[in-house]
Parts: C-alpha cells; sequence; structure tokens
C-alpha cells in the first residue's frame, strides 16, 4: 500500500508502509547477492529478513492498521499523519492538521527521520556495523565477489549490442531490398523497341502541357513487353496546387494488348512530382502491348502539368534515402529498448534521479519535435491563404479583426437572397435557388458569427493582429497546443504513478506516455492542423494540464489550494473553446469526494474541505458567466452557443435529439472494424451504411476507436479480480467508472450534436486511453530487479477479490498474469504505430 502523502518519494528509506518494506528486502537480497560474507552472524540476519520479510507479506490484509503504527513509531510524521489509501484524506482534522504539518517540517527532518527508522521498520536495510565495532575474534574473513551478477550484466550488455547492430542491418536492408525493390527488378526488363507519342517519335516531343481539357497523352506503334512506364510531371503552380490539395497526381493508365483489343482502364495510381521513384510505374498487360493511354483526372484541382521524359521500360533507379532509414531505424530502436525483455521494466521511476527526470523530459520534446515536423508536412494547411473557397479555414481571423473593432459579428455581408430566405439552414432550398452564403459560418438575424469557442482567438489571433497586423497562422496554433498537450499528459500521467502507482517501471510510463498521446488524438491533431481542429487542440492542452494538477493537489494527505484553483481555471476555460469537454469536471468532484466524506464529524476539517471547494468553483463561476454573456450577446440566449446555426450539409436547428442514432452512432465510433486493401497505405475507407430513417452526418472513418486504438482495449481488464480489487484497495474504482463513463458521454453527444467525424475521437478518446492506462498500471507494478526472461515465472503475491493477500510459497510458480500484461501492452504499441502509419496516409490531406 502506497503512503498516502506523497510529498515524498515513496521509496525513500525511513517511511515505512508494508509493500515498501516487501519490495526493500526484496531489493536488498539482490543488491547483496555480489557482496556476501561468510559468518554465523551474517546467515542469521538474512535468515531474520526472510522471516520478516514471509510475514510481512501473509499478514498484509490483516495488519493494516498495526502496519501505520508502526509507521508512526519509526519517527515518519508523514506516516502518521495520513491514514487514507491514495492520497485520500485522513480521518478527522487532526490526522489532516498533522499531515499538513509534516509535510511543513519535512525539508527540516527528511535525514533524521531516515537514520530514526532505517534501523526499525526496514531492518533489512540496516547499515552493517563497522569492522572496528565489531569483536576482532567474530570478524568473518572477506570472500571475493560472486561473478554470476558480473557476468549476467556483461551478457546484458553484449546483447544489447548485438540487438542493436540487428536493428541497424535490419533498417539497411529494409531501405536496399525493400523500398529500393524496383531497382533490382527493373533490371530484368526487356527493350521496348520502337512507339510513337502523341504521333510523334519520343525524341521529338519534347514537353506536354496537359490541363482539365486535355488531360491525357497515348503511346501507339507497339508490339512488344512493357513492363514499366516513366515520366517526369512538372506543376505549373505548384504552390497554388499545395494550397488546394496535396499536390499529388491521380493518374489512370488503359491499356490495349494481344488479350484486349479495346481500351481497359487499370486502378488509379498517385503520382507525387516531388518523389521521382512514384513516376516509375509497373504494368502487366495480357500479352504483348499495342497502345497505352495516361490519363490524368484531377487536373481541374491542381492546375497545368508540363510532362516530359516520356519512356517504358525505363530502368528504375536505385534511391537511398538517408531520413527514411534514419526515421525506420529509430523506430526499431525504440521497439527494441520497449522490448518485454528490456531492463527498462525492472527500473522503478524515481523523481530523486536526475537521469531519470532527463528521460522524462527527452521524450517530451522528441513528442514536439515530431509534432512539428508532422504539421510542416501538411503543405495544404501550412501554405492555405485565405481565398473565396476557404474562407471557413480563416473565421478566427476574421473573428480577430472584428473584436480589434469592438462587435461581435463578422464583417462579412450576407447575401440579399440569404437574408429574404424563409428558412436560410435548408440546405437542399440553398441549392435549388443558388442562394450565396459562407460555408460553415453560423448565420443569425443578418450577421454572420464565429460559432467556435472564442478562446483560441483571444489567445493566439488577437494577439497576433495587433502586434505584427496580420492574420495568426492556424497550423502554428495546433503545433504549440499538441506540443503543450504532450507535455501535459507526460505530467498527469507522472502524478498518477507516483500517487497511487508508485512501482510503476521507466519502460511502462514511456510506453503509456506514448499510447496515451496517440489515442488521445495527438496524432490526428498534428495530421489535419485546420480550423476544426483548434478548439479541440486548446482543450486537450487544458484538460491534461488540469486534471494533472487535480491528481497531485489531492495527493497529500489535504487539498493543495494553489493546484486545485489553477486546474479548476484550465478545466473551466475549456467552456470558451470546447464546451462539451468541460464534463470533465466531474473528475474533480471524484477527487474531492473523499476529502468531504472522511471529514464526517469533524467541524473544523469539513469548513476547510468545503472551503477549499468553495475557491476551486470561483473559475468555473467566473469562466461560465463569461461565456454565457458572450452567447447572450451574440444570440440573446446565455445557452445558446450558436452551434446550430451553422450553414452546413444539413439544417442543424431542427436535427433534435434521437436515441435511434445512438447505437449506429457508438458501433461507427467504436467498434466498425478497419477495412483493408492490396496497396499502400492497405486501410481503406469503411463504408458506413446506417439503417436510421432520419439526417445522419459522416465523413471517411477508416475504422472504430477500439480497432485503431487497441490501447482503450485494457478496460476490459476490470473483468479481471486482481484489478478490480487493486483499483477498490487504492479508492480508484470510482475514477476509472467516470472515465468511461465521461468518454461514452461525449461520443454520445457529439454524434447526435454534430454526426460521425473523425475528429471528434479528440473528444473522447483520452478518457478510453486514460481508463486503460490504469488498468496497465494495476497489472504492471514493478515485484523485483529481476529482467523478464524466456523462463521466468511471477514471484509476487496474489490479491484475491477481497484484497486478501497470499504469500506464493517459496517454490511456488504463479500464473504470470505480469507477464500476459506486458506483452500485450508491447503488442498494442506495436500495433498502434503500424495502425497509425496506415491511417496517417490513408487519413490524406483532410
Amino acid at each position: 500500500m502506497a503512503n498516502n502523502d506523497q510529498g515524498y518519494d515513496p521509496f525513500e528509506p525511513g517511511h515505512s508502509t508494508p509493500e515498501f518494506e516487501q519490495f526493500a528486502r526484496e531489493n536488498q537480497k539482490y543488491r547483496k547477492a555480489s557482496h556476501a560474507r561468510g559468518g554465523a552472524s551474517a546467515q542469521k540476519r538474512t535468515s531474520s529478513a526472510g522471516a520478516r520479510s514471509r510475514s510481512a507479506v501473509a499478514g498484509n490484509a490483516g495488519s493494516r492498521s498495526g502496519s501505520r503504527s508502526a509507521g508512526s513509531r519509526s519517527g515518519s510524521p508523514r506516516a502518521a499523519a495520513s491514514a487514507g489509501r491514495g492520497g485520500s484524506p485522513s480521518s478527522g482534522s487532526a490526522g489532516r492538521h498533522a499531515s499538513r504539518g509534516a509535510s511543513k517540517t519535512l525539508p527540516q527532518t527528511r535525514a533524521a527521520d531516515s537514520r530514526k527508522t532505517a534501523g526499525r521498520t526496514a531492518a533489512p536495510m540496516q547499515k552493517a556495523p563497522s569492522r572496528s565495532s565489531r569483536p576482532v575474534s567474530s570478524q568473518p574473513p572477506l570472500q571475493a565477489p560472486d561473478p554470476q551478477p558480473v557476468l549476467a550484466r556483461a551478457h546484458s550488455k553484449a546483447h544489447n549490442v548485438v540487438g542493436i547492430l540487428v536493428c541497424v542491418l535490419l533498417a539497411i536492408a529494409l531501405e536496399v531490398f525493400g523500398y529500393n525493390f524496383q531497382f533490382f527488378y527493373s533490371m530484368t526488363y526487356p527493350d521496348a523497341g520502337s512507339y510513337l507519342v502523341n504521333g510523334a517519335q519520343p525524341s521529338q516531343v519534347g514537353t506536354i502541357t496537359l490541363d482539365s481539357s486535355s488531360s491525357s497523352f497515348e503511346i501507339t506503334g507497339l508490339n512488344s513487353t512493357v513492363r514499366s512506364i516513366h515520366f517526369t510531371p512538372v506543376l505549373s503552380d505548384a504552390a497554388g496546387a499545395a494550397k488546394a490539395t496535396d499536390s499529388k497526381i491521380q493518374v489512370v493508365i488503359s491499356l490495349a494488348d494481344e488479350g484486349n483489343a479495346n481500351y481497359y482502364a487499370n486502378p488509379a495510381v498517385s503520382v507525387d512530382p516531388a518523389d521521382p521513384a512514384t513516376t516509375y510505374i509497373s504494368l502487366d498487360p495480357a500479352g504483348k502491348c499495342h497502345s497505352i493511354k495516361v490519363n490524368m483526372t484531377n487536373l481541374k484541382d491542381i492546375g497545368a502539368v508540363q510532362v516530359s521524359g516520356i519512356s517504358l521500360n525505363q530502368k528504375v533507379p536505385f534511391d537511398f534515402d538517408p531520413l527514411r532509414a534514419g526515421s525506420v531505424l529509430a523506430i526499431l530502436l525504440v521497439l527494441f529498448a520497449l522490448r518485454p525483455a528490456s531492463g527498462l521494466y525492472s527500473r522503478v521511476r524515481d523523481s530523486r534521479l536526475t537521469s531519470h527526470r532527463i528521460l522524462l523530459v527527452v521524450l517530451v520534446v522528441v513528442q514536439c519535435v515530431v509534432v512539428l515536423a508532422l504539421v510542416l508536412s501538411n503543405s495544404h494547411y501550412v501554405s492555405l491563404t485565405q481565398t473565396p473557397s476557404y474562407e471557413n479555414q480563416f473565421q478566427y481571423q476574421k473573428l480577430a479583426v472584428a473584436l480589434t473593432q469592438g462587435h461581435l459579428y463578422l464583417n462579412d455581408v450576407p447575401s440579399d437572397a440569404l437574408q429574404a430566405m424563409a428558412n436560410p439552414y435548408d440546405t437542399q432550398a440553398r441549392a435549388a435557388q443558388g442562394v450565396p452564403y459562407l460555408w460553415d459560418h453560423a448565420y443569425f438575424h443578418g450577421k454572420y458569427y464565429v460559432y467556435f469557442g472564442i478562446l483560441p482567438c483571444l489567445v493566439f489571433y488577437v494577439p497576433w493582429l495587433l502586434v505584427t497586423h496580420t492574420g495568426f497562422p492556424t497550423w502554428l496554433g495546433i503545433a504549440i497546443c499538441d506540443c503543450v498537450y504532450a507535455a501535459g499528459l507526460m505530467y498527469l500521467l507522472s502524478a498518477v504513478c507516483r500517487r497511487w502507482f508508485p512501482r510503476t517501471s521507466i519502460g511502462v510510463l514511456v510506453v503509456l506516455d506514448v499510447m496515451l498521446f496517440v489515442a488521445g488524438g495527438g496524432i490526428i491533431l498534428a495530421r489535419t492542423p485546420s480550423m476544426y481542429f483548434m478548439p479541440e487542440a486548446m482543450s486537450l492542452a487544458l484538460v491534461s494540464w488540469g486534471l494533472g494538477l487535480w491528481v497531485s493537489g489531492t495527493s497529500r494527505g489535504y487539498i493543495e489550494r494553489g493546484k486545485i484553483v489553477l486546474g479548476a481555471l484550465l478545466i473551466a476555460l475549456t467552456m470558451a473553446s470546447r464546451p462539451q469537454m468541460v464534463l470533465s469536471a466531474v473528475f474533480g468532484l471524484v477527487l474531492f469526494w473523499p476529502f468531504l466524506r472522511d471529514s464526517k464529524g469533524d467541524r473544523g476539517a469539513r469548513r476547510d474541505v468545503m472551503g477549499a471547494f468553495k475557491v476551486a468553483m470561483v473559475p468555473f463561476v467566473l469562466v461560465a458567466v463569461a461565456v454565457l454573456a458572450y452567447n447572450a450577446a451574440r444570440f440573446g440566449s446565455p445557452f445558446d452557443f450558436g452551434a446550430n446555426y451553422n450553414l452546413t450539409t444539413n439544417d442543424m436547428t431542427h436535427r433534435g435529439f434521437h436515441l435511434d442514432r445512438i447505437p449506429f452512432g457508438l458501433y461507427a465510433y467504436l467498434f466498425q472494424p478497419p477495412v483493408f486493401g492490396s496497396q499502400f497505405p492497405f486501410l481503406r475507407q469503411a463504408y458506413l451504411d446506417p439503417a436510421y430513417q432520419g439526417i445522419t452526418i459522416y465523413e471517411p472513418m477508416f475504422g472504430g476507436y477500439f480497432f485503431l486504438y487497441p490501447m482503450a482495449l485494457a478496460v476490459l481488464g476490470i473483468v479481471i479480480g486482481r484489478v478490480r480489487a487493486q483499483l477498490k484497495e487504492k479508492r480508484l474504482l470510482p475514477l476509472f467508472v467516470a472515465l468511461v463513463c465521461v468518454a461514452f458521454a461525449l461520443c454520445i453527444f457529439d454524434l447526435q450534436g454534430a454526426g460521425i467525424l473523425m475528429r471528434y475521437v479528440c473528444d473522447f478518446g483520452l478518457f478510453f486511453a486514460l481508463a486503460g492506462a490504469i488498468v496497465f498500471l494495476a497489472l504492471l507494478q514493478v515485484k523485483s530487479e529481476k529482467r523478464l526472461t524466456k523462463d521466468w515465472t511471477t514471484q509476487f503475491s496474489a490479491i484475491g477479490s477481497r484484497g486478501a493477500v497470499a504469500a506464493a510459497g517459496e517454490g511456488a510458480e504463479t500464473v504470470s498474469v505480469y507477464r500476459i500484461s506486458l506483452y500485450f501492452m508491447f503488442a498494442t504499441l506495436v500495433l498502434m504505430v503500424i495502425m497509425n502509419v496506415m491511417l496517417w496516409n490513408a487519413f490524406g490531406m483532410y
């Protein structure tokens, strides 16, 4: 049982709990194995320590109160002050005030307490008497250190070196023989012989200009084996194409051959003018080829294309891409470092160690670098400029201009035809009458408004406009929020581990942090840095830090008002960004309830708890008043956020709430199996076929949440008795249930209020992922420093349904729940990497 007061590191000697004592004894045996000394006295100490270890395990459940008393007698004021578990408040004001006083005096007394308690509460960690204090006759002879640990460490280092070399060789082999397969295969291509391009010899053709009116060229005069075609496309307006699309050319190749006198079309392929490898297209005609027609189908979107260098059966050049090879190597090295047998899973995270702090900081920095690189890779949104086709992407920029001019409506003037419509929200009527309007803008009483939360505009767009007199680039705001989100998740996860799971290993912490970021929508935000993602990115950043502050501020056995108020302010601000995310405030009530319950019967303690609660409510009241006033000034009602006035694909003012939408919506969001194809990126859009007889809006989906982010499947681990017992013991079960309920509630709110859209995963995904992370943490607490090996079996106590602890026998082998859980976590990490690489490419520009 972790000590309640987490103002100190729970593994610091001198702070006694039954679990700490057991863990300390196990660690001490491993540390002393290589420095054993002979002698009857040493054997006696070892025997005594082993007896105490077994006694502590067997009596853990039945002697918790005694353990606390022992902790109090050991001189640790924190152990005496904190009687609840997992950071819950002590019963009564005396325990609470003692805990607070202990935390204030700890820096001056920690060393003394540690020295005083080292001999009474953790006997195996006693400092051995010096040689000068022993009788000369009783001093045992010195023995040479046991060579086995040294050999084991040497073997481990050699194994790591071999593993790294294998990763390097595999990355090189994949780059040379995998990505360059066509280079070797094209060596077998025969000579194509003579042919004509648009009726002329290839040497006389030069450059062909193709556009939307003339989008194809033809190769004739063939009667030979054709294995590939090559041409070099150059966009006439590369910058314009990047703004309008992803700059890739969609090419359909039709063939006439020995088996087909008339042209037959092959599947479309994408040709990237910036990637020469894509300009070599393999062909497999039926027998000898007679003619080829190449049609470029999307020139209306990307503009004219200059085509040159048309040739058949061209040898593909060898292309070694260091960046690509380095990226593959980095992924392989990360997976090798986090493999189940890694030593990272036997090293408990210790916040006192500088190396551990640096490792976590480096992880966050790497995540931020990846986010920035991914955001910049989307040339469409990075280079997007305000044009009539993309007015909807610049609503925040226009709102910033309006705010600096002193009004809340946009400067855009609705057309007379729109103002004259009886129902301007009727999409079909607008189209039938040819009414001009601004797409996805909120229209109300003859004015255009922005129905998205105002907070991003106040934080980024208005200050930028005042300083630079230009519009703030939305992609930069999303990159900043996504990086803050990554740092907030690390802070939140560290706070959860420090409070409830102090024996979490470095490996588990790193893996869960990465999976939380991915499953919580961090990659989706970076993939599509559009205006629509801006409120979600800011809300996720606010929620991650807000929840982290709340967990940290209630971990010492009393409420730290500074952290609680700051966390409340961050959560409350979601009302001004993504209003539905304020539902995360439920977790504040879950964390606050134990304090209120344990203060029952003590007026002083109840007054202090209620005082902290009232102070925490102040940010919610202030932000709510401001947001409601903003709503009333725009739409005449404080509770009208304006989303229903959106000029979009359907009349949202009459959309309503219908229970029949929920089953199909939950299936599409959570349980829709992904659809795979035969071409990279293999992941295909899932066909949604609702039976719902009404309006259901949905965009391209690529599978349900639990298939794309399988770490969330760990929530099913709640059926395991061991997990339920640990969560109950740590008083975490209400928080787990709240996470799952909030996730489902947000999912239902989104499918009812807007529809089924891929970006809404960012609203509820974090909470499913956090619930899964809690289950992993409950199953993967470090029990010994021994690494996981092929013959390793779990040798830790099994917790029953009532929390009783039954120690395994000295030679007994228990079912390796730890091994299964660790392999499952690593497998979900690998699967999530694969699925999200495919999703990144399949999701495309949007």
